[in-house]
């Protein structure tokens, strides 16, 4: 079975499935694009026009969480669990890392102030959500137990991200639950080498491109 995934450097959901690559010790190539002018080839492997797509043979599967799964079920020990009701609660948070991404990047990119305010809200809120539920069943280390699962690949590049930021937009003091398993995640092996290369010039790079009212406020020119 041969696996390529196409990925744009900086994309966190294309970091999931290296996670989960990574950690399950599967060969795979890379194939980079740039999203905002993508290979003619692309739009024929990505109906949506995302990443990540990972090709299987000849066979295309898109969407993060999708691929994930195949990956789980098709390698190694499983990174869900095998209980149906706890695994849809697992899926559950997996989406709940979704959406806490997209309001994380809706708060660094948006034009003004009152639109990053509102997606930095909206942050606060989801991660208070899961504050709440860790405090309930404090990681062990990880989102469910011994194990890393699937919740802690979709959890862990948005974590990177919130540490990676010059000025943070969390309030950390109110989340030491959510805050010791993201400390603890992100120096996972399979977690840090799944960053890109250069990621420390690029992500920062990728602000000030994005021009947006967090980029003008806090970082230097």
């Amino acid at each position: 079975m041969q696996l390529e995934l196409i990925s744009f450097k900086l994309c966190p959901f294309v970091q999931r499935s290296v996670i989960t690559l990574r950690h399950k010790g599967v060969p795979f190539d890379t194939t980079f694009i740039q999203l905002d002018d993508p290979p003619p080839w692309f739009a024929g492997v990505s109906p949506l026009g995302k990443v990540p797509v990972l090709k299987v043979d000849e066979t295309v599967l898109f969407e993060s969480a999708v691929i994930n799964e195949f990956l789980d079920e098709s390698f190694g020990e499983r990174m869900l669990a095998d209980d149906p009701l706890e695994r849809a609660q697992q899926r559950g948070w997996i989406e709940m890392g979704s959406a806490a991404l997209f309001a994380m990047f809706g708060t660094i990119s948006a034009p003004e102030e009152a639109g990053s305010t509102a997606k930095r809200n909206e942050l606060a809120t989801l991660l208070g959500h899961l504050e709440r539920q860790l405090a309930k069943a404090p990681p062990a280390p990880f989102f469910s137990g011994e194990a890393l699962s699937l919740v802690d690949t979709s959890f862990a590049p948005l974590f990177q991200r919130l540490f990676a930021l010059p000025t943070s937009i969390v309030d950390w003091d109110a989340l030491p639950t959510v805050r010791a398993w993201a400390e603890r995640l992100v120096d996972v092996p399979v977690v840090r080498d799944s960053l890109p290369d250069g990621f420390d010039e690029l992500f920062p790079m990728m602000l000030r491109k994005m021009n947006g009212w967090y980029a003008r406020e806090h970082l230097a020119a």
